[in-house]
């Protein structure tokens, strides 16, 4: 039954291929079997399947980000909720080695925030302050652009679990300071309070990773993902205020999005234009072999 099935759909195919090279209608003839195919003809042809899960997608999502940071010397932070977060990406599904039909690559970009906000002292109950600015909270707008591996486990039909992991880079495209009133210097640092300074570094870069679960009701995706930054890239100068003693923080963030995509090609079988492709070349084969 199953070489039946095979020899079938061998042939279909061939006649496809054979119709268009005759300028004859492809969508007419598709499905009618010719006499001259045969069985030697049939045994000759090595039939490609399309691989599980082997496909692409795009979309689309939003949602909002913690902001965090770490320090030396050591400071203490609380989470600052920032929003909305959001982006796009596209998904290619592989089958990597013929083995491993659970890998993909993610690329795409999003709008992001990154910053921190100190404290408050258990003693006082002030906040402490950047000497360079005067500010207890900083919040800074970045455009990012990411590639990450993305791997996925399908549980049936429609469900499957996420797991990203790669590399994030962005520029800080604007700062706004909130300053401990009442400060001692405060006009000093008012106008500071919405602009880069020298000291500030705008690049940001990275390792992006995270982990999700999706809904699939082919061709249509819904994905809710959290992911974490870890930034390489300092938010100042590490020695702005002394080129004897290093000074740095960088961003630690977390996202929370929900998203929705669309499979640009089906995730089982081939795709009408495989099916044309694959028929030209076995119908370019079988010339050969005369």
């Amino acid at each position: 039954m199953k070489r039946a099935l095979v020899s079938l759909l061998s042939a279909l195919l061939a006649l496809s291929a054979l119709a268009q090279n005759t300028q004859t209608d492809i969508e007419a003839e598709f499905f009618s079997l010719p006499d001259s195919v045969s069985n030697e003809f049939l045994d000759s042809l090595k039939i490609t399947v399309a691989p599980p899960n082997d496909y692409w997608m795009v979309g689309v999502y939003g949602g909002a980000a913690l902001n965090y940071g770490y320090f030396n010397p050591s400071r203490s932070v609380v989470w600052q909720l920032q929003y909305p977060v959001y982006g796009f990406s596209v998904v290619r599904h592989f089958n990597m080695f013929g083995m491993f039909p659970n890998m993909g690559l993610e690329f795409g970009a999003q709008q992001n925030y990154e910053g921190y906000e100190y404290k408050p002292a258990n003693d006082t109950g002030r906040r402490p302050v950047e000497p360079g600015s005067g500010a207890y909270k900083v919040m800074m707008k970045v455009p990012e652009a990411f590639l990450l591996s993305h791997f996925h486990l399908d549980l049936g039909e429609h469900f499957k679990f996420l797991l990203k992991l790669g590399l994030y880079g962005g520029y800080r495209v604007s700062i706004h300071r909130v300053l401990e009133d009442p400060y001692d210097q405060y006009d000093q640092f008012l106008e500071k309070q919405d602009v880069f300074q020298d000291y500030d570094k705008r690049f940001t870069y990275g390792v992006q990773g995270g982990v999700g679960a999706a809904l699939m009701f082919s061709p249509i995706e819904l994905h809710l993902t959290v992911q974490g930054k870890w930034g390489w890239g300092t938010f100042w100068e590490p020695d702005y205020l002394s080129q004897y003693y290093y000074r740095f923080a960088y961003p630690l963030d977390l996202a929370v999005t929900f998203g929705v995509y669309y499979q640009l090609t089906p995730r089982y079988g081939h795709t009408r234009a495989q099916l044309k492709r694959l028929a030209r070349r076995m119908a370019r084969e079988q010339q050969e072999q005369k």
